[in-house]
């Protein structure tokens, strides 16, 4: 399914959203395939960067077990490895299997080829299970972090080799990660760039 880049600046993502409804609304003689929609896209828009990808997708248990979904949902975020921020602008929501593939331009197409460090956080939905963001449209997940606030830290998880990937083409679809939790002493404070809230549809 044609999706919008997660990552892609606000204003790209208005053009390529109305590029898709004028198609629509144009009643074009064939439909177009997601492919041909995106295809079509950067050729009508040239000073659009479309930036190569690699599929990263794969499945994460926790101390061997599928996430609980009473303990909150399970994200996966993907920083920039040279320059952390506070909140990534590429993440994913796991299924309730663990499972999870990162979508660009395309359903589970994958994420622009470059240096990550991986993060997990799994945090919950206010009581009544209505957050909702600055923007009045997007729930806000927050607070307690399931995995005890053991792998929302970016810099923190520089220091583990198995936490930091590189993404090249055409990329991967087999990653597994366990994540370690019980027995371990959660971290009361968080850095600075911590996961400790997502915005999400």
């Amino acid at each position: 399914m044609f999706s919008l880049p997660r990552f892609a600046g606000h204003s790209f993502q208005v053009v390529l959203a109305c590029f898709v409804v004028a198609s629509t609304l144009a009643g074009c003689s064939r439909q177009k395939s997601d492919t041909e929609a995106v295809d079509q896209f950067f050729l009508d828009n040239p000073k659009a960067k479309r930036q190569t990808i690699g599929k990263f997708a794969g499945h994460v248990t926790i101390d061997g077990m599928p996430p609980d979904k009473a303990a909150g949902q399970l994200f996966v975020l993907l920083n920039d490895a040279e320059h952390p921020v506070r909140l990534p602008p590429r993440f994913v929501a796991c299924n309730e299997d663990g499972t999870f593939a990162f979508t660009t331009y395309l359903a589970g197409d994958g994420v622009p080829v470059g240096k990550y460090v991986i993060e997990f956080a799994q945090l919950k939905l206010p009581r009544g299970g209505r957050g909702r963001a600055a923007s009045g449209i997007a729930r806000l997940y927050g607070q307690p972090d399931g995995l005890k606030n053991l792998y929302s830290d970016p810099e923190k998880n520089l220091s583990d080799p198995n936490l930091i990937m590189t993404v090249e083409s055409p990329g991967r679809t087999d990653y597994e990660f366990n994540l370690q939790v019980a027995g371990k002493d959660a971290i009361a404070a968080p850095g600075k760039l911590a996961a400790v809230s997502i915005p999400t549809l």
